[in-house]
């Protein structure tokens, strides 16, 4: 055959016919197996082939038109992470094309109708997607293959796929993939289509500009925010300071409100068990509207009329409790050896240590808001979520419409870190169309979305160790006393909640008689997944009381860490990278130390030292060096900036995240209040990647954890002084 540009019409509209009478064309059993095995439905992919000739869609997610330009539907939240074009890069390297022929399309809107739930959470955008991607990729590749195959009358083994092209081997023959688009078309995708070697890989594991960085540098990037609907209303509202399953009863008068110019409205909305009920105020802009919700003057009063909180001092109430937890029974989530008789042994040196961490609060740049149009028959929603399924469903419940009638459409996020999981302000807005019965776009300030987050949960642990002669260590007894996530905010019924002993349940240390166990408490606000959940203050609460025990062996904090550990494991291959990078062993100088800290979190490894001195009270955090293992990194750039983004965010809150409250509910209302890492207090900061080839992490969680309890360390070799409750209050040197 010569060098074909397209395919014959013919050879297209008989392309169904030449597959079944394969042997007479030279479509061999081998030339099935090179293509993949079989040509029924593969690796669960839906049968999403199009029917239109202008495109070639092989799965949900992947669709190729006739100029070759490859469209990659994207149904993970980008929140400022990028990884939508780590995705997009798993696409075009096993689909073999150009980078610069890809492109990022728009979420599903509909995600009731996706293979897959859309949502985006505990670090799983690139890592839960990798494998599916590449299998589709590999899948629309092969079909690929194969068309060319029976246009050249070849075996498929004799067809090479690059750059969007397929070749003849023997001839040199070219089919570019846009021609043959119809003839794909009308095939099953394979099986088990064959995936190229890692090895093999020349985009993924490389960096290249994204496109979102200019926008958003310039001001340019649409968010949420920025949505404007014709006949458009803004709503702003007054909450109860509680959660919804507080009742409370709003009093106001909403004359002056009324009176005002480009006032719509004023309504009340109800509450459920966790968001709490609410005065909206519908008017023609958010400043009217914000002028008019502050004429209401609400007072949210008892049942009783009472207008105080249930609890005269309801902080010190549930401390009160969350450390009667610390004592009370609970079950066992972790139980090895024999704890109580090795801790009686007469040989064994007790070490008992108990820790603090506080509610914290998400802080996103860009406050909650959302965009409903709620019609008789159809729902739209522009909200700026981590769970399109959950708020699809949260507006079909509020509107009552059969669920493919509500769509969801997700612009950029600004910033997510666990808090838009929840869908509080989508009903809001549903509820407030319903009731205009026009499009109403729900806007918070910053002092809303502080004061009514969904909250880290507060925890105190405390920990009893013990060594034997030679200093190693026997005994391992933990008590994680917190709200529980799982049951207060999901309604699961637990034994034991599993994301409030996250990293403790799996201690990655030998010990030969260990017990874990959780105390639950009720929280009095609303709790939520913070970014890293309970890893961020359980590797704190590990990763000190090992430096303590390090300490009472008199040992060195890294070598006791590695003496724990098994000799080949990523644990101690990161440890050993970040101690080397970090200056381990090498004095810091007079007021300064280096402490080290590691975690195992979301299928990734990670240890940390920070370089720190403290000059009369006063802590500077010179340097973190971080050493990361996530299997492989898809986009080095953007596993640099996320390790980093999570070192600031552990730093945060390390040294300045504590979330108040009192009778009127949420103390902390701005960022005067609820304070950031200014510039000029951040670290240098470096991440060093270690490629395992193990299956890949997440990355966005990961650098959290090591963050506070590395500080701290250091903190201990500067001074001698041990910090065990965050915030951490320097002491003068």
């Amino acid at each position: 055959m010569g060098s074909n540009p397209t395919l014959s019409a013919k050879s297209s509209r008989d392309l169904s016919a030449r597959v079944k009478s394969a042997p007479e064309i030279k479509l061999t059993r081998r030339a099935f197996v090179a293509a993949g095995g079989s040509l029924t439905l593969a690796v669960c992919l839906p049968a999403a082939r199009s029917q239109d000739a202008d495109e070639f869609r092989p799965s949900a997610w992947i669709s190729i038109a006739p100029s070759g330009e490859v469209s990659f539907v994207c149904d993970r939240t980008d929140m400022g992470q990028g990884s939508p074009w780590a995705l997009a890069r798993i696409v075009a390297e096993e689909l073999e094309v150009s980078w610069d022929r890809v492109s990022v399309a728009a979420m599903p809107d509909n995600p009731a109708g996706w293979p897959r739930v859309v949502g985006t959470g505990g670090s799983q955008a690139v890592s839960g997607s990798f494998d599916l991607l590449r299998n589709a990729a590999a899948s629309a590749r092969e079909m690929l293959r194969l068309a060319a195959a029976v246009e050249w009358g070849i075996s498929p083994s004799e067809c090479v796929c690059s750059d969007g092209v397929v070749t003849n081997r023997a001839t040199g023959a070219r089919l570019e993939y846009g021609a043959l688009i119809s003839a794909a078309a009308q095939l099953d995708p394979p099986e088990n289509p064959p995936l190229k070697d890692l090895s093999e890989y020349r985009l993924v594991g490389r960096s290249f500009p994204r496109p979102d960085v200019a926008p958003k540098t310039m001001g340019a990037q649409r968010y949420a925010s920025d949505v404007r609907l014709p006949r458009q209303l803004t709503a702003l509202i007054d909450r109860s300071p509680w959660p919804g399953s507080v009742e409370r009863r709003a009093v106001y008068d909403a004359t002056a409100a009324l009176n005002l110019p480009g006032v719509a409205d004023v309504f009340e909305i109800p509450g459920d068990v966790h968001r709490p009920p609410g005065v909206v105020v519908l008017a023609e802009d958010f400043w009217r509207a914000y002028k008019a919700r502050a004429a209401l003057d609400v007072k949210w009063v008892a049942p009783d009329g009472d207008a105080a909180a249930g609890a005269t001092d309801p902080a010190a109430d549930f401390r009160r409790r969350l450390v009667n937890a610390l004592y009370e029974p609970a079950p066992l989530a972790r139980s090895e050896g024999n704890v109580q008789e090795a801790l009686q042994s007469s040989g064994a040196r007790r070490v008992t240590a108990q820790y603090e961490a506080p509610f914290l609060h998400h802080a996103t740049m860009e406050p909650m808001n959302c965009t409903a149009d709620v019609r008789v028959n159809r729902c739209e929603v522009w909200a700026p979520t981590q769970s399109q399924t959950r708020a699809q469903q949260v507006a079909a419940r509020h509107t009552g419409l059969p669920i493919e009638d509500v769509h969801i459409y997700t612009p950029a996020l600004g910033g997510g870190f666990g808090r838009r999981l929840e869908n509080d302000y989508v009903a809001e807005a549903v509820l407030a169309s319903q009731y205009a019965g026009r499009p109403v776009k729900v806007m918070w300030t910053r002092e809303d979305d502080m004061r009514h987050g969904y909250f880290r949960p507060a925890a105190i642990s405390l920990i009893h160790g013990a060594l034997d002669n030679d200093g190693e260590l026997t005994v391992w007894r933990q008590r994680v006393a917190s709200p529980s996530l799982l049951r207060q905010m999901r309604g699961m019924e637990v034994e034991v909640d599993t994301a409030a002993l996250q990293g403790v349940a799996d201690l990655p240390y030998r010990v030969p008689n260990l017990e874990v166990s959780h105390g639950e408490a009720d929280s009095p606000v609303n709790l939520g997944f913070w970014r890293s959940v309970g890893h961020s203050f359980n590797c704190f609460f590990v990763e000190t009381f090992v430096d303590e025990l390090a300490h009472a062996a008199g040992r060195d904090p890294y070598a006791f860490r590695l003496s724990l550990l098994p000799v080949e494991s990523r644990m101690a291959a990161v440890l050993a990278r970040a101690a080397r990078e970090g200056g381990w062993g090498r004095p810091p100088g007079s007021q300064s130390g280096l402490g080290i800290a590691c975690s195992a979190s979301f299928g990734s490894y990670a240890a940390q030292v920070a370089r720190v001195s403290v000059a009369r009270g006063e802590l500077r955090i010179e340097r973190i060096d971080c050493a990361v293992d996530c299997g492989l990194a898809v986009d080095p750039a953007t596993l640099e900036a996320q390790i980093s983004g999570g070192i600031l965010y552990g730093l945060t809150a390390a040294l300045l995240g504590r979330i108040h409250f009192d009778e009127n509910g949420v103390k902390e209302s701005n960022f005067d209040s609820y304070r950031m890492l200014l510039m000029n207090d951040t670290p240098e900061i470096r991440v060093h990647v270690v490629n395992s080839g193990a299956p890949i992490g997440g990355i966005g969680e990961v650098g959290v954890p090591p963050a506070a309890p590395a500080v701290g360390n250091a903190i201990f070799a500067a001074l001698g002084k041990r910090l065990r409750t965050l915030p951490f209050e320097v002491p003068a040197s």
